[in-house]
């Protein structure tokens, strides 16, 4: 009787193990399936396009047979991370300036070059301030602090400092100049006080608390260069072909709408 019991043992454990050799064998094809995930295409865009190409990107993962991710920063950072070797399929800059340097070291592809948006400079103030502050009264003693972004990494920066020399007041407002990040820090700093107004693009002034902050106005576009949104797939772009599909997606009617309807204009 007891061999007999051994016996049924012996054949029950080797089922036993085979059936979980056969399990095992079966996680092992789900992850071989799983090797077939869809592939991440890298969207490297200015910070001031945060919002809007969030929309669009959730839009746009409904049916895509890829994932998006965004990245957002200044645009001359940008440039610096993807000099640097950062992963990028798509660059999106807020500046052509920050475009022509890639093209010109050939690591875009340039057939794809596409000026996708405009945009305009905008001067924004405190509620404390708002009624003191104009875009001709900067030099006065009512201004103690202006927010702009870095000039040598910030398009908006650079607009802003443009708008100084051309009205030549450079000099007088020096020492008043807050330097930030991006143009949301530059949002940030007018809504916590820290700076009493700041210059950021049309489309970041909508977003504005207003219980924080207000719209002075938009700058004169004369006293700057053109604001232009270029876009570009990049030369060694890892998922070409994804990305591709997502930079048509960019120009369709509904990312347009979407890019109005936060202040862009679409070109």
């Amino acid at each position: 009787m007891k061999k007999h019991m051994k016996k049924i043992i012996a054949i029950a454990t080797t089922l036993i193990m085979a059936m979980s050799m056969m399990l095992l064998a079966g996680c092992g094809g789900e992850e071989a399936d799983n090797s077939g995930d869809k592939p991440e295409v890298i969207v490297l865009a200015a910070a001031s396009l945060t919002d809007s190409l969030d929309e669009i990107i959730a839009e746009y993962e409904k049916d895509a047979d890829c994932t998006i991710t965004p990245s957002y920063a200044g645009s001359g950072d940008l440039v610096q991370q993807i000099e640097g070797g950062a992963p990028c399929d798509i660059f999106i800059s807020a500046s052509k300036a920050n475009m022509d340097q890639l093209e010109d070291e050939d690591m875009i592809q340039a057939d794809t070059r596409v000026d996708l948006l405009g945009n305009t400079l905008t001067l924004v103030a405190t509620a404390e301030k708002k009624d003191v502050i104009t875009v001709d009264s900067l030099t006065s003693g009512d201004v103690e602090s202006i927010a702009i972004g870095e000039v040598e990494t910030v398009p908006a920066g650079k607009y802003a400092g443009q708008v100084f020399d051309n009205m030549g007041i450079t000099d007088q407002v020096s020492d008043k100049i807050v330097y930030a990040k991006d143009v949301k820090a530059v949002l940030n700093y007018v809504e916590t006080g820290d700076a009493d107004c700041g210059f950021v693009y049309r489309t970041d002034a909508l977003l504005l608390d207003e219980e924080n902050g207000a719209i002075i106005g938009d700058v004169d576009t004369e006293l700057h260069d053109p604001i232009v949104y270029p876009a570009a797939i990049m030369a060694e772009a890892p998922e070409a072909d994804a990305a591709a599909d997502f930079f048509d997606f960019l120009k369709t009617d509904f990312a347009k709408e979407v890019f109005e309807k936060y202040g862009f204009t679409v070109l």
